[in-house]
């Protein structure tokens, strides 16, 4: 290993001192660090700088200067070191103990003549091995005029340290910012070792949105439960020469505009970093963002031979400008809608268009832009075989710099000969959201012909076993609906005005719920005897449990189902269900997110209740399970249970009776995903014995799911409902 020296802090005289700011001030220099004498408090303030050390000697310039406003005066400079003649102080006319007797004088540096600066070397000399050499630099000054010393007294200490390699990233931070859909970022990561020593970079973690990868030379990472757990060993490392710098590339592919963010971690042998060097990452995390009001355009029913006209709204709802280079209907909508931007742009060429050749209209942070569609009914729409009018239709788009770069608005209408009042409907999460989002569904922008809007009514077709509702009724102009089981919810609504008139057509928007954790298990279930399954109250229904079980799992030993071996059941750690629905299973950092979590415990009737995991230990298979807590005297109920990986449905039964304290074993999901869906787990009737059918059994009993009745583990906790 090679030697580097660190200039640290001096040691003065004891005495205090009091100082004027016309007395000179004393700076020295060596490679280009600066060590100031401070002539407010007489306390030195030193910067380190590095001295590189050869095989056999090096040297580093050492320059004083004079910064005050008088001459200053140097009596003389020495140098001691242990071993004696590790450290020498050279000149042209220095001696080995030093400088000489002086004195030396130092004009201040605005000084038109005179000298203005001394300089020397230091020279170091390697002891043998296994020394640590100290010394010390003396300098005896006017810088600081004392009232009881005639001349000042400053020490620089000199230290001796291992040379070693100095990792720095750059950026320390990678920001995206806006990375428009479809589209892919790349950004550049600079690793340089500012030490002596080669750097070597063993490994690396890459964790946070699966969305971002990294490419050292020809080899590329996503990341993935391995490059955020486990991490990546490179193999060969990779190794950075001193004064050297590497490029590690760094991609991000937007598919939505959520913020994303994530981490790399570089391990390495720099001894100053021992729990590695972290980069940030982020994307779409601020940045310009677009919002239209409607979402939709649809007049519903106009009179032939009337233009109407709907007012839309551009809001620019991000951090930073929101820049609109066009707006035009494409070329397939029909003939009898047409735009009209004069307010919008009203240097545009033309008032049915925003064009590229027109100046691009900038929209500040929470600024709002507005236009015009108009629709000209020549005809009356025809009736399909529904008995419902024949829509014409029409797309508006609209391009910018935001995440989504060609917004499309979808417009719609009718021609009839009696006008009637349009339900519009608005969510305001958007139309694809995850699981247990509370939706805000606005009604109260539809609007009559000749006066406001009486009443309306809301109706929702959602996925089998949910049981939401809208609230606070079905009948308020703007609802709150939440969204608990994952699929396809499809809302209507219709609306009557003052005058009776009701909506020709209802209104219509189609919400997907979609899972984005990597591991979403959901149990729903239903009671025939309760006929409201969706009141609430401690009795309001059955409550069935969902478990998920890591297979260190033991559960105090309990074995219910008769096989010699403990279930795992109710354990208190490695059993995620109601009473430890939070538990930390794997990597006990907090930033790792392998730990799984209940998120909705229902206890009276329905569900769903949910378990997700966003990131699963490999090579490892959790069990499921559905316990039949308390039927609240409604009898037997029937479960969903579904399992989504990455959003994506893999496993759906349904269907299957259970009733007060069964214990369904569902079966396992293993990781990584093989691409084969999980099966769920089935015995012989009354037995233990795996089966795949009926012919597997024997004495006429069927193969059935695996379910253990009157399951009463010794150690289930009282529940709290």
């Amino acid at each position: 290993m090679g030697l580097a020296t660190v200039f640290a802090l001096g040691a003065c005289s004891d005495d205090t001192k009091t100082t004027l700011d016309t007395f000179p001030t004393l700076e020295a220099i060596a490679n280009g660090t600066t060590v100031t004498v401070n002539n407010a408090s007489g306390v030195i303030t030193v910067s380190p700088g590095t001295l590189e050390v050869g095989q056999q000697a090096s040297r580093v310039d050492l320059r004083i200067i004079n910064t005050g406003q008088r001459a200053l005066k140097i009596s003389s400079i020495t140098i001691e070191s242990d071993p004696p003649g590790t450290f020498e102080l050279t000149t042209s006319t220095a001696t080995p103990e030093g400088l000489g007797a002086g004195p030396y004088s130092i004009a201040p540096q605005d000084s038109p003549s005179g000298d203005l600066s001394l300089r020397a070397q230091v020279l170091f000399r390697r002891p043998a091995a296994g020394v640590v050499p100290t010394g010390t630099i003396t300098v005896v000054s006017n810088s600081v005029a004392p009232p009881k010393l005639a001349q000042d007294v400053i020490k620089y200490r000199l230290v001796v340290q291992d040379a070693s390699p100095r990792i720095q990233v750059l950026p320390a931070r990678i920001d995206f910012e806006t990375v428009p859909a479809a589209q892919t970022g790349q950004r550049t990561l600079s690793v340089l070792n500012q030490g002596s020593e080669p750097l070597v970079i063993s490994s690396f973690l890459l964790s946070g949105h699966p969305n971002y990868a990294m490419n050292i030379g020809a080899q590329s990472w996503n990341v993935s439960p391995e490059t955020s757990a486990a991490g990546i060993t490179l193999d060969p490392p990779l190794v950075v020469e001193s004064g050297s710098a590497f490029p590690i590339g760094v991609r991000f592919a937007a598919t939505s505009p959520d913020p994303a963010e994530g981490r790399i971690v570089l391990f390495s042998n720099d001894p100053a970093a021992p729990a590695g060097t972290q980069v940030e990452l982020r994307a779409n995390v601020g940045g310009p963002c677009i919002s239209v009001n409607p979402r939709r355009v649809d007049f519903g029913g106009k009179l032939v031979g009337r233009t109407a006209r709907v007012t839309v709204d551009v809001t620019s709802c991000g951090d930073r400008p929101l820049q609109i280079t066009e707006m035009f209907l494409l070329p397939d909508s029909s003939p009898e809608f047409s735009l009209d931007v004069t307010e919008f742009n009203s240097s545009a060429a033309s008032t049915g268009a925003l064009g590229p050749q027109d100046p691009p209209v900038i929209l500040q942070p929470n600024q709002v832009g507005r236009f015009v569609v108009e629709y000209f009914p020549e005809d009356i729409s025809p009736i399909d075989e529904g008995q419902q009018p024949l829509r014409d239709l029409g797309k508006l788009r609209i391009k910018s710099n935001a995440f989504v770069a060609e917004l499309d608005v979808e417009v719609q209408a009718f021609g009839v000969e009696r006008e009637c009042p349009t339900a519009v409907i608005s969510v305001r999460q958007g139309e694809e959201v995850v699981p247990q989002t509370v939706l805000d569904l606005i009604g109260s922008q539809s609007y009559g012909s000749d006066g406001a809007i009486a009443t309306w009514k809301w109706r929702v077709s959602q996925p089998g076993g949910s049981q939401s509702v809208f609230k606070p009724t079905d009948t308020s102009p703007d609802v709150k609906f939440e969204v608990n089981a994952a699929g396809r919810y499809l809302f209507e609504l219709d609306v009557t005005d003052a005058a009776g008139e009701r909506s020709c057509v209802p209104a219509q928007v189609e919400v997907f719920v979609n899972p984005d954790q990597a591991l979403h298990i959901e149990l729903l279930w239903n009671t025939p005897n309760d006929e409201d399954q969706t009141d609430q109250g401690p009795i309001a229904g059955a409550d069935l449990d969902l478990h998920l079980k890591h297979p260190f799992a033991v559960g105090g030993g309990y074995d219910g189902d008769g096989d010699g071996d403990p279930d795992g059941w109710y354990d208190q750690v490695f059993d995620c269900y109601w009473f430890n629905d939070s538990p930390n299973w794997g990597n006990p950092s907090a930033n790792v997110l392998d730990n799984p979590s209940l998120d909705r415990d229902d206890t009276d009737g329905a569900g769903p209740e949910n378990v997700n995991l966003d990131l699963p230990e490999d090579d490892t298979c959790y069990e499921i399970g559905v316990h039949y807590w308390k039927d609240n005297n409604f009898g037997s109920s029937f479960a969903t249970l579904l399992i989504y990986v990455y959003g994506s449905p893999v496993f759906n039964v349904s269907g299957v009776e259970l009733a007060e304290r069964d214990m369904w074993w569902v079966g396992e999901v293993c990781w990584p995903p093989t691409g084969a869906a999980p099966v769920a787990e089935r015995v012989c009737q009354g037995t233990i014995q795996s089966c795949a059918t009926a012919a597997d059994c024997s004495g006429g009993r069927t193969c059935g799911y695996k379910i253990t009745p009157s399951y009463e583990h010794p150690f289930i906790p009282t529940p709290a409902q």
